[in-house]
């Protein structure tokens, strides 16, 4: 099975919810259609509007921490030599049509594998458009679900990452130790 990401739909209820996981406490927002947001705590902060600034105040919005830690469980709890992130997920992640088209190509990253900010632009036919890509990169809302964690510079550096080098490298270790 794969990750899959689907066409944002607008309005529609949600759920939200806290977890911990191997990189942090998270929290996540998901429809009948998809995830939405799965962000990582770096406070502790529990507004959800806080949280997640981007989201519709018009809607209609459920707190599910049990729900949230099921999902956490299920995504992290796979055996050791199975692909933690080959699951039935579904992505229902809001961005523009070229944001997009870069969240699409991360989602063909294999699992403990990098690549470079570079080749994610080659593979949407956008080679010259490294920063705009690196820039798409950095408002995926999906964190390590669309693996933006995976994308390094050219030089071999981590780069950035919106939740911090460590968490990164963490995230990229943890994927190592799983798959060997």
């Amino acid at each position: 099975m794969k990750i899959h990401l689907v066409d944002y739909q607008d309005g529609l209820d949600a759920r939200y919810g806290n977890s911990p996981s191997p990189f942090g406490s998270l929290w996540l927002v998901w429809t009948e259609s998809g995830i939405e947001q799965l962000v990582f705590q770096d406070r502790g902060e529990t507004d959800p509007f806080r949280v997640f600034p981007r989201l519709d105040k018009a809607r209609c919005f459920n707190r599910d921490d049990a729900g949230a830690a099921t999902f956490v469980q299920t995504l992290f709890s796979r055996p050791a030599r199975e692909n933690p992130q080959e699951s039935s997920l579904t992505l229902s992640a809001q961005g523009t049509v070229f944001q997009r088209r870069v969240w699409q190509a991360l989602l063909s990253i294999p699992f403990a594998r990098v690549t470079t900010y570079q080749q994610v632009a080659s593979a949407i036919d956008q080679p010259k458009a490294v920063r705009a890509v690196a820039s798409a990169i950095g408002a995926n809302p999906v964190a390590w679900l669309l693996p933006c964690h995976r994308v390094i510079r050219s030089n071999g550096e981590l780069g950035g990452y919106r939740w911090g080098l460590p968490r990164k490298q963490q995230m990229l270790d943890w994927e190592r130790s799983v798959s060997a």
